[in-house]
Order: structure tokens, then sequence, then C-alpha cells
């Protein structure tokens, strides 16, 4: 199975938003450039906007408030550099995986592969856009950038006198002296946030996703031909089958290696803390 083949099978939901966050591989610098810039300008003005936030007011609900929306964006930049700055060796693992998979192997080996492919991919595609009414990022995310559309559609609805509440998907202090004038650039500049949230996370964590399942299955398939390895061993194997069961278990010696180096190595690149 070739690389584009594997892309297409195992990579695709991972590889879209990869591209869109400017961390696969095999994009153009330029652009690659310009999506780094984008991600890093609308997080740190976003982690701006809510610090002044918090110095404005003062009170401790808002620093409460503000405090879990700036740790998850710090947390969110530390990801994305990451991937930026290990990207020679994410680079190395997808080349390591295509390797794998263009391997010469026995049919239930394939099996085993392609079971953990398939699971990271299925788990890709849930944790994105699933067409169920699920917890997942793609509809969480509709939920939250339709927060401060509701209220006035209700409100408008309903014909009042007042004015429409001003609702914030992220609270922040945009150092205005009224929300009301700028209220449409303001949700035009938080949609961005969420989606530049979006994008990030899916890609970073997907590719965390894929990356795992198939160091298990490299795990898994290890396993499976030295465990075949030593029974035939153990039943008696003749002498013109005892080189086969050598070269079964330094297979599987070396498959384990190679699996735990991809894992160590997938580590390297990827801040998920606990």
């Amino acid at each position: 199975m070739n690389r584009a083949t594997v892309e297409e099978r195992f990579l695709k939901v991972t590889k879209r938003f990869a591209k869109l966050s400017g961390v696969w591989p095999e994009q153009n610098k330029f652009v690659k450039f310009l999506l780094w810039a984008m991600v890093d300008i609308t997080m740190a003005s976003s982690i701006i906007l809510q610090t002044a936030r918090v110095i404005h007011i003062g009170t401790l609900d808002v620093v409460i408030e503000q405090s879990s929306l700036i740790g998850a964006m710090i947390l969110m930049i530390i990801k994305h550099g990451n991937y930026l700055v290990n990207a020679t060796k994410l680079e190395s693992l997808l080349n390591d995986m295509s390797e794998d998979w263009a391997t010469n192997r026995m049919k239930e080996e394939f099996e085993i592969m392609t079971t953990y492919a398939n699971r990271g991919s299925f788990l890709a595609k849930f944790y994105s856009v699933n067409d169920s009414l699920s917890a997942n990022a793609g509809v969480l995310t509709l939920i939250f950038i339709q927060m401060p559309w509701s209220p006035r559609l209700i409100h408008m609805l309903k014909h009042q006198n007042t004015s429409p509440p001003l609702i914030y998907s992220i609270p922040s202090y945009y150092f205005v002296e009224d929300d009301r004038e700028y209220f449409y650039y303001i949700q035009l500049y938080l949609s961005l946030c969420v989606y530049v949230v979006l994008v990030v996370f899916v890609s970073c964590d997907t590719l965390y996703m894929v990356l795992v399942q198939h160091g298990c299955g490299l795990l898994t398939v290890a396993g499976y031909r030295f465990k075949n390895a030593v029974k035939k061993n153990f039943l008696g194997a003749k002498c013109t089958e005892t080189k086969e069961v050598h070269e079964s278990v330094w297979y599987s010696i070396c498959g384990h290696q190679k699996a735990i180096a991809s894992v160590l190595l997938r580590d390297c690149i990827s801040y998920h803390p606990h």
C-alpha cells in the first residue's frame, strides 16, 4: 500500500485539518508561514484581550471565568508550537508509517494493522465531524459560535423595546467605550478565534490518535509474529524450518523496537498534559 492510499484511507480527516493549521509536512512553506502567523496572532491577541478584562474588572468571578479560557489558549499555543518545532520528527513518523504499510507482510499482519488504522481513522472522524448529534468538535463549535446570536434572535422575535443583550462566546475587554457599535466586528473576530481553536486541536489531537493506533498495531504485529515463532519452535520445527523461526523471532524483536521508537518519537512532538 503506497503513501497516497494510506493517506486517503486512514489520514483523510487528519490531513485536511493539519493543512489548515499549517502542521502538515508536505505544505508550501509560504502558506504554512501564513497559517502559523494567523494561529499565533489570533491566540496571542485573544489572551491579551482576556487578560485586559481581568485587569479592567478585577473581581474574583472574572478571574475564575477567564483563567480557564486563558489557560486553554496558552496550552493550545504550546501544543501547536510543539508540532512546528518538531516538524522533522513528524515527517519522519509519517514516512515510517508509509514504509510500514509498504513492507511485505503476512495477510494476518496486514489485517491487524488495518484494524488499528481503522480505529484511529474512526476516532479522528468522531473527534472532528460526526453525522450524529454527539459531543464532537464540529457540533460543539457550532453551538459555541451561535451563543451570541440566539438571545438576539429571540429578542427580535419578541419585539421588545429594550436593547438586545450583548453576549460574547469569549468574554474579553476590547478597549472601546460602546461594545454595541462594534458588536458585529467583535463577533467576526471571535468566530475566527473559535475556528482557529477547532482547527489546531483537531489537527494535533487526531494526528496523535492516528500515530498511537499505528504504534499499537506495530506492537501487536510484533507480538503475533513472536507468538507464532515460539509456538512453531515449541512444537518442534524441522531443521529446514529453524531458520524461518529464527527470522521470525528476529523480525518480531526488530518490529517491537521500531514500535517503541515510534512511540517515543510521537511523544516528543505531542503535548498532552494529564
